[in-house]
């Protein structure tokens, strides 16, 4: 038995030796144990550094040499990072995709000083420029023509200066008070012999069922996205761009279904999403082309065309990057490419978080109460009587008092921020760079003392903005809505309302453009229907919050909400 044995455990091994594909497959599973106990060796070390006042951040342990966590992190990222994270037990953890190395940081007061370096030490050009093209197609305008390209993103600095806030604000609120009772219209037809009227563009998207007793059956995300999204650009861009090109939303939509599909050449071009995202570009980018060239030849003092014969409604934002264009000589691809990321930005997460806002707090009936009596005196039907345009009540909104003594709303909104809004802030490092934890994060974290964190030159920095927001040690409870928690008592028995450990805006040379105007953007939208309209499920007893998807920094419902409107005031 034992000879026979030997004779066929040579057969065996011979097979092994012998067969090419045997053989590189089985160097490949001895080389991936390897690898997974020697990176699995070397985290255990750095978490064992538990005394130190400086230590190495814990490298991921992975098993596939040069690939490292690419798949994990192609698959969840959010979940490979909190796994991660809750390994370690630190505020900086590193990961190895392909030939970079990763330094991702979990904890808030790292994140602060993250935002306080300089160019010269963390930059994120590299990173945008890399986006633009992927995303946009730009050709690498972006890095080419990189003084247009900064001249017209400073140009956007004018949406920080209180003037353009006073302007867009006001015009937001006019438009809202004029135009919340069309977020459905009247029914398409008079009677049932007439031809009836068209669907507005937002109820066409919210496919609108009007019944027979007065109230209207629709899909709230495509509703409220495409709503708020109609008022937004023709304020910022003028009335004609829509005219001009009615299925503009439509287009950016779908480009933002696609967006994440876009970062890789061959998502785009094999899946779906990837395909609809690539022909809405590139409509967009005609879109804005033919507006920019229209505008441009009215600066010009030449006939910009009979599709753009009124263009005296272009705020002046939008106005100012068009003349920056032209003085910098940027080319098409640069102008189209960029005011395409503008127009897409400005839409993707606020009018998304109306929708999550709205619909969170149109599920709970105490915090519905309690959010119509705190606004009520500042968001009320019109006293005078006075109508909207399609004949529908008209509302009075005083925008300062909303926004200064309505802490429940502002509350719901940073709330709503939190569990909706991911996306990473990513920088390059450029030298290398020192972050230190605090004594009260090191304590949140569990850990005996604070410790510091060596981020080399050359590397990657990554905030982990989506996985800190549902962190438990930071937000308590983070998978319950409860805005209270942004709520703070003041010692004068006031209440203040605070963002605390929420960065969805960044912060330091990065902070968004539009922060400013987009929160009174958001209180006036929210504010406006919540007084106007009744929403309830067309179908059930409850309205149920739907699964969350991946699509650009604010995540879309993985299936559209199907309710029931019913207009408050007639």
């Amino acid at each position: 038995m034992g000879l026979l044995r030997s004779v066929e455990l040579s057969a065996q091994w011979e097979f092994l030796t012998t067969s090419p594909l045997i053989s590189i497959f089985s160097t490949f599973i001895i080389t991936c144990i390897f690898t997974r106990i020697v990176t699995g060796a070397r985290s255990r070390i750095s978490k064992n550094q538990i005394d130190a006042g400086s230590k190495t951040p814990s490298r991921i342990p992975y098993w596939v040499p040069f690939v490292g966590s690419a798949v994990s992190f192609a698959k969840d990222i959010e979940g490979t990072i909190a796994r991660g994270r809750d390994a370690s037990g630190d505020g900086v953890i590193s990961y190895r995709i392909g030939p970079s190395k990763y330094y991702v940081v979990n904890m808030p007061s790292l994140v602060q000083q993250v935002f306080a370096q300089k160019l010269s030490v963390l930059s994120k050009e590299k990173i945008l420029q890399w986006f633009m093209n992927a995303t946009f197609a730009d050709r690498h305008a972006t890095r080419d023509e990189y003084h247009a390209f900064h001249a017209a993103h400073t140009a956007l600095n004018l949406m920080l200066k209180d003037d353009f806030i006073t302007e867009a604000t006001n015009k937001t609120a006019r438009a809202v008070e004029a135009e919340a009772g069309s977020l459905v219209t009247s029914a398409p037809w008079a009677t049932p012999d007439s031809e009836g009227k068209p669907l507005e563009q937002w109820e066409e998207a919210g496919d609108v069922k009007f019944n027979s007793d007065g109230t209207f059956d629709a899909n709230f995300y495509g509703l409220i996205v495409n709503y708020m999204g109609q008022i937004v650009i023709d304020m910022l861009y003028g009335k004609e761009l829509i005219k001009n090109n009615p299925k503009l939303q439509n287009d950016l939509w779908d480009f933002d279904e696609g967006v994440h599909h876009l970062v890789t050449t061959l998502l785009s071009k094999v899946t779906a999403a990837g395909r609809r995202a690539v022909a809405s570009r590139d409509r967009l980018k005609e879109a804005m082309e033919e507006w920019h060239n229209a505008v441009a030849a009215k600066h010009r003092g030449d006939d910009p065309g009979p599709k753009y014969q009124n263009l005296d409604d272009i705020s002046k934002v939008m106005e100012d990057r068009v003349k920056v264009w032209v003085d910098n000589q940027a080319s098409a691809i640069l102008q189209k490419t960029t005011d395409v990321s503008v127009i897409w930005g400005v839409n993707v997460n606020s009018n998304k978080n109306v929708f999550w806002m709205l619909l969170q707090i149109y599920s709970r009936v105490e915090l519905l109460s309690d959010i119509r009596e705190e606004i009520a005196p500042y968001v009320k039907v019109s006293p005078t009587g006075a109508r909207g345009l399609n004949g529908f009540p008209k509302l009075q909104i005083d925008v300062d008092g909303l926004c200064k003594n309505c802490p429940l709303i502002k509350a719901s909104f940073y709330e709503t921020m939190r569990i909706n809004m991911s996306g990473l802030g990513i920088r390059q490092v450029v030298k290398d760079v020192v972050l230190k934890e605090s004594a009260a994060d090191a304590a949140m974290f569990g850990k005996k003392r604070p410790q510091s964190y060596t981020i080399p030159a050359g590397t990657t920095l990554v905030l982990a903005n989506g996985t800190m927001q549902q962190d438990p040690r930071i937000f308590e409870n983070p998978d319950q809505f409860f805005p209270q928690r942004f709520i703070e008592d003041q010692e004068n028995g006031s209440v203040r309302v605070h963002m605390k450990n929420l960065h969805t805006f960044g912060g330091g040379l990065y902070k968004c453009k539009g922060r400013y105007f987009a929160e009174k953007e958001v209180l006036i939208f929210a504010a406006g229907i919540l007084a106007m309209w009744d929403v309830a499920p067309a179908h059930g007893d409850e309205l149920v919050i739907p699964k969350m998807g991946f699509a650009g920094a604010s995540r879309s419902p993985v299936k559209d909400v199907r309710v029931r409107l019913t207009r408050r005031y007639n």
